[in-house]
Order: C-alpha cells, then structure tokens, then sequence
C-alpha cells in the first residue's frame, strides 16, 4: 500500500511540474510580441532603373509576395559598356523573372539564362533605329534600335503594361492589385505625355542638335527636326570636325536647340543656339525626371532658358 502511494505521489509531483511550466510559459508569452514567418518571395530582376522603378510602382505594397531588384553593375539605364559583375551574374541566375528594356540593350544576358523567364518590354513598339555605332575599345557592335525608348510617354505606358502583364503571369492571385497599381501609374504618365503633346505644338519643326541618342524619343515626340545627333559620352568630347558642324548649324538655324543629356557633363557653352538640358531618368524617378524636362522645355516656348 505504502508503494502505491509512493507511486502516486510521484505521479503527481510530475503533474504539478507540468502544470508549473505549462503556467509559466503562458505567462513569459503573454509579454512577449510574436513575429510571424517570414516566406520566401518571388524574385524579379529588372535590367533598367525606368523599368525597375516600373515594377516597384505595380507590386505596390505587395514586396512580401514578390521581391524586385535591379542589376547593382549596371551603372545606368544605358547598357553599352555594361560587364556582368558576379552579384550580378548571381542575381540573373536566381530571379524568376527578368524584365528587360529590350530594343538591343540586353546583349549581355545571351547565353546565360533561358529566355523563358525574360520578359522583352520594348516588344511590339515603334523602335527608333540608332543614329550611329558604339566603339568602345576593343568592343565593338552595332545596334538596329535606339534602346531609350522608356523617354517617350507613351512608349513607356506599353513598357509599364508590360511589367503588369508578367507580374500578373507569375501570380495571378493578384493580378487584381497589379492591375490598380499600373493604372494609378499609368494616369501620372499620362499626365505627363497630355503636357509634351501641349509643347508638340509649339516645338514642332524646331532644329535641334541631340549631343546624345538617348534623347532620340523624347525629340521625336515633340516634333524637332533633329539636324544632327552626336555622341558625348563619359570624358569623350567632340571632335573638331564635329564642333564645326554643330556651329554651322547654329548659324544657319537662329532658333537651334541643343539637347543635353544629363548623365554627361560636358557642355558646349560657345555655340550659338539654346540649351536644354535633358533628364533621362536612368537613374532617378522617372515622374521626377520628366516633369523637370517639361518644365525645361516650358521655359524654350515661353522665351526663357532652360535650367
């Protein structure tokens, strides 16, 4: 008798240890803040700061659903003398998706990753062929399309629209969502184009010099009769050849623009004819970007300068 006692009795001292934790645990709980998991997220990999920023305006709120990044290389919106750096490489290689500018810009990506899981958002529009080739070094290689075509409006709402489309592809849970946000975007760009077709009218026609043809969209949308298009890139600067051209236009043409591009610094401030300086957006806000050019441009019709 006295060892079945025993053994009850050690029955329920462990039950009372139970009950003790069980009690202590609920209490220790009670001022802790739990955090809930973390899941993993779809990766999207965008090759271009416009079609980057593109894609974080359609996920909107949603980044815990999919993840958008950018080539961390890639030193700007145009890729000539990009080289794929090993983050980088390592990026492409585990992104779900790529959504690439497209129009020749993504050369680098052939052969080293499968085309099924790239997204082109230039395809389908009216691509600008390139005005001249790129010779850098030892590299060399001709491009049929001008790349730029995100600093056309309305270009750049199909590019947008495609962004929408291959999110929505990838979840289609959400397509709902994707499909408010690229609208909300969409109505600001819009906006934005509404005021380039108002300076259309008075730029129509209007010589210009492109000292970059990046600017080839945005001069085509506004109607200037482009004279001549050069390239100033990096420290490079004209030629003298290319100057005397430049100052023979100014003097046949009194009201001659000369478009800068802002990611080069180098101006030419002894040629007769009227500056303006161009936002390319290739790495800023392309809302803040283009908004600043058309003010700029505002200043041209309205008889000021351009800042």
């Amino acid at each position: 008798m006295k060892q079945a006692f025993r053994q009850y009795g050690a029955v329920a001292a462990l039950l009372a240890a139970i009950l003790a934790l069980a009690v202590g645990f609920t209490l220790l709980m009670g001022n802790l803040t739990l955090v809930p998991c973390k899941c993993t997220t779809t990766p999207v990999l965008a090759t271009t700061y416009p079609i980057y920023v593109a894609a974080q305006r359609v996920v909107g709120q949603n980044s815990d659903i999919i993840t958008v990044t950018r080539l961390d290389g890639a030193a700007s919106g145009c890729l000539h003398d990009y080289q794929m750096s090993p983050s980088d490489r390592k990026a492409v290689q585990e992104a779900h998706l790529i959504l690439m500018n497209g129009a020749g810009a993504e050369t680098f990506l052939h052969g080293i990753v499968e085309e099924s899981k790239c997204v082109d958002t230039s395809a389908g529009l009216d691509r600008l062929c390139t005005e001249h080739d790129h010779d850098h070094g030892e590299h060399h290689h001709e491009e049929e399309y001008n790349e730029h075509v995100w600093l056309s409006p309305a270009r750049y709402i199909k590019q947008v629209e495609a962004v929408r489309d291959a999110l929505c592809a990838i979840d289609p849970e959400m397509s709902h969502v994707y499909f408010a946000n690229a609208a909300d975007y969409i109505i600001e760009i819009i906006a934005i184009r509404q005021e380039m077709e108002t300076l259309a009218a008075s730029l129509k026609d209007r010589p210009c010099v492109l000292f970059h043809d990046s600017m080839a969209y945005l001069a085509a949308d506004l109607g200037l009769d482009v004279k001549l298009t050069l390239s100033v890139e990096g420290e490079s600067g004209l030629s003298a050849a290319d100057l005397k051209q430049v100052e023979a236009l100014a003097t046949e043409y009194p009201d001659l623009l000369l478009l800068y591009d802002t990611q080069y610094a180098l101006r030419y401030d002894g040629v007769a004819g009227t500056p303006v300086i161009i936002r390319t957006a290739v790495q800023e806000d392309w809302l803040t970007a283009m908004r600043e050019n058309v003010e700029n441009l505002k200043n041209i019709t309205e008889g000021g300068d351009a800042k």
